[in-house]
């Protein structure tokens, strides 16, 4: 009669109940460890006795081959087995499992899919890799030893053949496979991004060193915003790197954004909220033209519905609207700051992001000769200029307005006269060819 066995350091724990039932079955068919080893045919009298020490967890197929052997019932066996491995998180390799392994649908890197990988392993037993060999072997794949050792410790599959190898070593569903593809997939895109980042910054490298002003081949902090003021921005922190996000503000809009200054260079970088912000006073204006407030005269209507809206800018926290006026009668009706305030109120409800102050500028243009029949012709050369972007309401023609050209348009100095109170309004001449938004519509 043999040594009593120790006994099970912790027999109501996971991995303990497993013990105990191993042992109970063992007992129940009168079987030594040697002549339950003869049964297995494969298993050693020494694995199938630490299989019921209840000390290490065994393998997953030890265990079923330890109950087979005793006639016990394999399926409850198996249950209890994948108790004992969630209990001892992850059963000898529980050194190494004390952060959770991420899930297939969550991998997106290749050492999240090693790491989930071998956690499949791991719960279908830790199968030696000559057993996953002999598996997938039998299914008609083929997968080595030393591959399936190499995708255990860190290196990802070569191809979705190895791939689909391992998963029937490791006994997946043909079903469950499916996620595990798309996650070697998004791997190898991920890789993909990589490759082109370093050679991208390769290039980022060369380009920086074509535009830089030190002797290290690096863009200085004034160069850089000397660069970022030609393109319209102005920063609102210091310079770090050429390739490194630039928090910076528009100086069109004077909305917050976040650039690189080697998109500066290449002219990747715009602001998006520049036509956004025309797009809104627009809107503002086509609500002002119906008079929601009631406080606009008749003939203050019409000629709002006279006039063009350029492109605005906001800068800093003034808004400038230039106004395109096409005749001196217009012009006289609105030099009045009389309508500025109706035209706040629908430009707050249309732009909300910040606070500011408005100021109209009057562009407008005459001919000495024929001020109120050159006004259709001056909308019309505006347009064709480029500085009108589509008038709200054209004005109707004048009958017998004459088609030939008068003369040539004399071309005038163009000024602007400074508004010391928020909401005045100021007027600009200027001539057809030298009509510019950026110069209209403030320094």
């Amino acid at each position: 009669m043999g040594r009593p066995e120790k006994p099970i350091p912790d027999p109501v724990s996971p991995l303990g109940i497993l013990a105990v039932s191993l042992r109970n079955g063992r007992r129940d068919v009168g079987l030594s460890y040697a002549a339950l080893s003869e049964r297995t045919r494969s298993i050693s009298p020494g694995t199938l006795q630490r299989a019921a020490s209840g000390v290490v967890l065994p393998r997953l197929e030890v265990a079923q081959a330890f109950a087979f052997a005793c006639s016990m019932d394999v399926a409850e066996v198996t249950r209890l087995w994948h108790a004992a491995y969630q209990g001892s998180l992850g059963g000898r390799g529980a050194g190494r499992a004390g952060k959770p392994e991420p899930r297939p649908d969550r991998v997106n890197d290749l050492s999240s899919l090693c790491a989930a990988l071998e956690k499949l392993r791991r719960a279908n037993g830790a199968p030696s890799f000559r057993m996953m060999e002999r598996r997938a072997r039998d299914a008609g794949k083929e997968l080595s030893r030393s591959t399936a050792c190499r995708i255990s410790r860190g290196a990802a599959p070569a191809s979705t053949d190895s791939l689909e190898a391992f998963l029937v070593a490791c006994q997946v569903p043909p079903r469950e496979r499916t996620v595990w593809f798309e996650a070697w997939l998004r791997v190898q895109r991920q890789a993909v991004r990589a490759r082109e980042e370093r050679d991208g910054s390769e290039d980022l490298k060369q380009i920086e060193a074509v535009v830089a002003d030190t002797r290290r081949g690096q863009v200085s902090q004034e160069a850089a915003v000397r660069m970022l003021r030609k393109a319209g921005f102005d920063a609102m922190e210091r310079y770090r790197r050429f390739d490194a996000p630039w928090t910076v503000e528009c100086l069109q809009c004077a909305a917050t954004l976040r650039i690189r200054l080697s998109d500066v260079v290449l002219t990747r970088a715009s602001c998006p909220d520049c036509p956004k912000l025309t797009e809104h006073v627009r809107e503002a204006w086509a609500e002002l033209l119906t008079n929601p407030s009631g406080r606009l005269s008749r003939q203050v209507v019409r000629a709002l519905r006279a006039v063009t809206v350029l492109p605005a800018r906001l800068q800093r926290d003034h808004l400038d609207v230039p106004v395109f006026v096409a005749d001196r009668t217009t012009l006289r009706i609105l030099q009045s700051s009389a309508w500025h305030d109706a035209l706040k109120d629908v430009l707050r409800r249309h732009i909300r992001r910040r606070p500011f102050y408005l100021d109209v500028l009057l562009v407008h243009d005459f001919d000495t000769m024929s001020a109120p029949r050159m006004g259709h012709r001056h909308r019309r050369l505006a347009k064709d200029a480029g500085l009108v972007d589509s008038p709200l309401e054209s004005a109707p023609p004048v009958q017998g307005q004459d088609r030939e050209n008068s003369g040539a348009i004399n071309e005038a100095a163009s000024g602007r006269e400074a508004a010391t109170a928020p909401g005045s309004t100021r007027t600009a001449a200027t001539t057809p060819n030298s009509w510019k938004p950026t110069s209209n519509s403030g320094a």
